[in-house]
C-alpha cells in the first residue's frame, strides 16, 4: 500500500483542523486564544524544543509540522484545561495520547493497536461533538495508520520532515536566478561529494572542507534534530524501561556518552556511603570497591541529546523523568507507580569503581527529586500531564545517584500555585519509547 505521512496526516492535518473548528463553533473565543497564550508563555522548554511564536489567535495557522507537534503532544492539554468544556478535552485527549503513542522511535505492537484504538475512538466522538460536516478525509486515513506502521515500521522511518527540511536547504542555495535547477544540483553534488571524501583529507586540511560538509546546521532544533543527531542504540533506551532487571545490564557500557569540562573532586564520607549503596543496588553480591576520587560537570551528552544541570548553562535541560526514585526517596526494583518520577540534575559524576576485580568506569548523575502530591491533586490535569510539589524533594538517599543510561526523557515544565501549593506542572517529553 501507498504509505500515508504522519507528519501531514496527523499535525499540519487533523491538529490545525481541531483550532479552527473550535474557533468555528465559539468553543475558543477571543479570550480563551489569550489564556492559552499566558498559559504558554509560562512552559519552560528544553534547549532543543522551539517554543510557539507568540500572538497564538493570529499565528497558529502559519505554524510549521515541528510547531503543530510541539502543540500537540506537549502544550497542548495543559493550555486547554479549564479553557474548553471537559467533554472536548477529553475528546482531544485521546488524540494526545495516540500520537504520543506513535510517535516513537520504537515502538510495540500492543502500542500500535492502543493508538489505532484511540485514534478511532477520537474520529467517533468526533463526529458526534462537531458533526459530520465537519470531518475531514484525514481523519479517515487516521485508521489506516495501524497498516502502515506494520509495513514500513515507527513512523520516523517514512514521515517527511526530513524530506521537507531538504527541500528547505535545497531552496536557501544563493543563486542568480538563472539555470537555477543547474546551479542548485551542481551545489548539491559539491557538497554530497566533499561528504564522501572527507576521511580522505588530512587532518590539516579537512577544516577547509569545514563549510561543504555542513548539511545541516547545529542549531536544528525538534523532530529534525532528534531525527539527524541522534546515534541512539536499543540497548540503552532499554535500560530506561520499567521492565529491565536492573543487576542483569552492565550500567559501565558509555556508548553514545560524551562528557567534557570536568574537574576532579574528592568524595565525601556521606557520598561514598550514598554511592555504595547505589552501586549495591545496582550490581547486588558482587565485591565492590569504589574510587574516593571523581570528576564532576555540568553538561553531558548522551545519544546526541544534551543533559544539563541545576547551575550549568543548559539549565532547561536538566528536568528529567526515571524509574529509579520510590516514596520517600528509596531505591525500587519494582516500581509499582506506572509514570516516571520528576527531578532536577544537580551536576554529573564520572566515577570508577572495582567490580569483582576490574576497574569500570560509570557517568552518574546526582538529582533532587520532586516530593509526590496526592493523586487526586497529581493527576487533576489528566493524562500526560501530572503535578508535584515544586519546593518539596523526598529526602536525601543514595536514589540521589542515578547512572545517566537509566534517565527516561527529559520534560517540559511550568510553575503553578494550586490550592495554596507551590507546584510543578509535568509533561513528558518522550525519549524514543513509550
Amino acid at each position: 500500500m501507498t504509505p500515508i505521512d504522519p507528519m501531514h496526516n496527523l499535525f499540519l492535518g487533523t491538529a490545525k483542523h481541531m483550532i479552527s473548528v473550535w474557533k468555528t463553533k465559539m468553543i475558543l473565543k477571543d479570550s480563551d486564544f489569550l489564556v492559552i497564550q499566558e498559559k504558554i508563555e509560562k512552559i519552560f522548554c528544553p534547549s532543543d524544543i522551539g517554543k510557539l511564536p507568540k500572538k497564538f489567535s493570529s499565528s497558529y495557522g502559519s505554524f510549521n509540522a515541528d510547531q503543530w507537534k510541539n502543540w500537540t503532544l506537549l502544550f497542548s492539554v495543559y493550555a486547554l484545561k479549564d479553557v474548553i468544556p471537559d467533554e472536548h478535552l477529553e475528546c482531544w485527549r485521546k488524540y494526545v495520547l495516540a500520537c504520543r503513542r506513535l510517535c516513537s522511535r520504537y515502538i510495540s505492537l500492543g502500542n500500535v493497536k492502543v493508538a489505532d484504538g484511540l485514534l478511532v475512538s477520537f474520529c467517533k466522538k468526533f463526529e458526534q461533538l462537531y458533526g459530520v460536516d465537519f470531518v475531514t478525509p484525514n481523519m479517515h486515513l487516521h485508521g489506516h495508520l495501524l497498516d502502515c506502521l506494520f509495513d514500513f515500521g515507527p513512523i520516523y522511518s517514512f514521515w517527511l520532515f526530513s524530506f521537507e527540511r531538504e527541500n528547505g536547504i535545497l531552496g536557501s542555495y544563493p543563486t542568480n536566478r538563472k539555470s537555477i535547477e543547474t546551479q542548485i544540483m551542481k551545489k548539491y553534488l559539491k557538497e554530497s561529494w566533499a561528504r564522501e571524501k572527507q576521511s580522505d583529507f588530512d587532518d590539516d586540511f579537512l577544516c577547509l572542507f569545514n563549510d561543504l560538509t555542513k548539511f545541516h546546521s547545529d542549531s536544528v532544533r525538534g523532530t529534525l534534530h532528534q531525527q539527524l543527531k541522534s546515534t541512539q542504540h536499543t540497548s540503552n533506551v532499554e535500560k530506561a524501561s520499567i521492565q529491565i532487571n536492573l543487576q542483569s545490564v552492565d550500567w559501565s557500557n558509555n556508548n553514545g556518552i560524551f562528557t567534557k569540562k570536568y574537574k576532579g573532586e574528592i568524595l565525601t564520607d556521606v557520598e561514598l556511603n550514598e554511592l555504595q549503596n547505589m552501586y549495591s543496588f545496582l550490581y547486588g553480591d558482587k565485591q565492590l570497591k569504589l574510587c574516593t576520587s571523581v570528576k564532576v560537570g555540568k553538561e553531558l551528552y548522551i545519544n546526541g541529546s544534551v543533559l544539563g544541570s541545576k547551575h550549568g548553562r543548559s539549565v532547561r535541560s536538566s528536568f528529567i523523568l526515571a524509574f529509579w526514585c520510590g516514596d520517600d526517596g528509596e531505591l525500587v526494583h519494582t516500581y509499582s507507580d506506572l509514570t516516571p518520577h520528576p527531578g532536577q540534575i544537580v551536576r554529573f559524576f564520572e566515577h570508577k569503581v572495582m567490580i569483582d576485580g576490574e576497574l569500570k568506569s560509570h557517568y552518574l548523575a546526582k538529582v533532587v527529586w520532586f516530593k509526590r502530591l496526592p493523586n487526586s491533586l497529581r493527576f487533576s490535569f489528566g493524562k500526560p500531564v501530572e503535578i508535584w510539589y515544586r519546593n518539596q524533594f523526598e529526602q536525601q538517599s543514595s536514589s540521589m545517584y542515578i547512572p545517566v543510561q537509566r534517565i527516561k526523557s527529559k520534560f517540559v515544565y511550568a510553575t503553578e500555585s494550586i490550592l495554596g501549593k507551590d507546584v510543578i506542572v509535568v509533561c513528558p517529553r518522550e525519549r524514543y519509547i513509550v
